[in-house]
């Protein structure tokens, strides 16, 4: 037996729903009363057991910092840089590489400030 779309909707409008007895709620609502309230469950640690392991890594810390300063001589010279940069200068920065220099630095920064707009106006809706 195949039934159509209407036929299914006429014989769903004609059936009763079901409803619970009168009590039912209240039934309900008195045996939540009488359960227990669960209890949530805290772990606490004293703050002490806490800053002792702290001051014990840092006294580590500190330590093997100044056995590495106590045994370490220092003899380091800055080297010397001697370098004719006139002749790269000249190739390189032409006016064409800074003119796309400065167009990708606009982009970049349109892109940011779009950013920050949209999230200021996700922050307001």
């Amino acid at each position: 037996m195949e039934l159509n779309d209407e036929e299914l909707t006429k014989i769903l409008r004609d059936m009763e729903l079901e409803e619970p007895s009168m009590s039912f709620t209240r039934n309900v609502m008195e045996q939540v009363k009488l359960e227990r309230a669960p209890i949530s469950l805290k772990t606490r640690v004293d703050n002490r057991i806490i800053y002792g392991i702290a001051a014990i890594f840092v006294a580590f810390i500190v330590g093997v910092f100044i056995y590495a300063i106590a045994n370490t001589s220092v003899t380091y010279k800055l080297p010397e840089v001697k370098m004719d940069l006139s002749g790269v200068v000249d190739k390189t920065l032409t006016p064409g590489f800074l003119i796309a220099f400065l167009f990708i630095d606009v982009i970049i920064a349109l892109i940011y400030f779009d950013s920050i707009l949209r999230r200021k106006r996700a922050k307001a809706l």
